[in-house]
């Protein structure tokens, strides 16, 4: 049984992005094509300043593409006003950076509630739905801590259950082990494959670690634009 759909959770198609640069137009991204399906574990490599995450972002929604189109679950960012773009986003996208941007005054779980709150759950509903993402990463026992009670390892960890407790689609994840220790990225990847095979999550991951790069089902690289299978010339 594969948990793939014909239909891609997440599709890119002629994608460009350009600046502008005094008297100088700046092409970041050059006719990017590519699909996620549900399941995908995706690495995006390249060197600093090649546009990975800007390409995140596109992805995300949150900047909008020069000319071409990005969909997600079937529906074309450009064409969605602001709010529209973030009910999307919030409905089947998760996102994770490398710095965990929790809130401080609030607690793991709370932090792990909040995307379920800003779309109207109540707090009884989405305390009770963080908690079981919680139990999923191992952090149920420290789910009224602050995020300064927590290593960096747990913060991240909180992050991914934020990212998850929507259930959404798909995951972007922007150096999700950067300042995370061997042990505890070995435990990310982990969680990051079980979620993907188990429920179908798809996980786009941008990432200077190479090893980390390998663990998913493909890798690609950003390069001078483009965007191309890593083993490519």
């Amino acid at each position: 049984m594969t948990l793939k759909t014909k239909q891609a959770v997440l599709r890119c198609s002629t994608l460009n992005k350009s600046y502008t640069e005094g008297p100088q137009e700046v092409q970041v991204l050059t006719a990017i094509d590519f699909e996620i399906f549900a399941g995908d574990r995706i690495a995006i490599i390249g060197s600093s300043g090649s546009g990975k995450t800007t390409l995140l972002n596109m992805l995300g929604g949150l900047d909008l593409p020069s000319s071409g189109t990005v969909e997600l679950a079937g529906k074309d960012f450009s064409k969605l006003n602001q709010k529209q773009r973030g009910q999307l986003r919030n409905q089947h996208l998760g996102f994770v950076y490398q710095f965990h941007h929790l809130l401080p005054e609030f607690t793991a779980l709370e932090n792990a509630a909040m995307p379920l709150l800003i779309a109207g759950k109540s707090m009884k509903e989405a305390k009770a739905q963080a908690l079981k993402l919680l139990e999923k990463v191992s952090m149920a026992e420290r789910a009224e801590h602050k995020p300064a009670e927590l290593s960096g390892g747990e913060r991240q960890r909180v992050a991914l259950a934020r990212a998850l407790v929507t259930n959404p689609s798909c995951v972007l994840l922007d150096e999700p082990t950067g300042n995370l220790d061997q042990q505890t990225a070995a435990q990310v990847q982990q969680l990051i494959t079980e979620l993907a095979e188990n429920s179908g999550t798809a996980f786009v991951i941008v990432t200077h670690d190479i090893e980390l790069a390998q663990q998913q089902n493909r890798v690609l690289r950003l390069d001078k634009g483009q965007l191309r299978a890593a083993n490519e010339a």
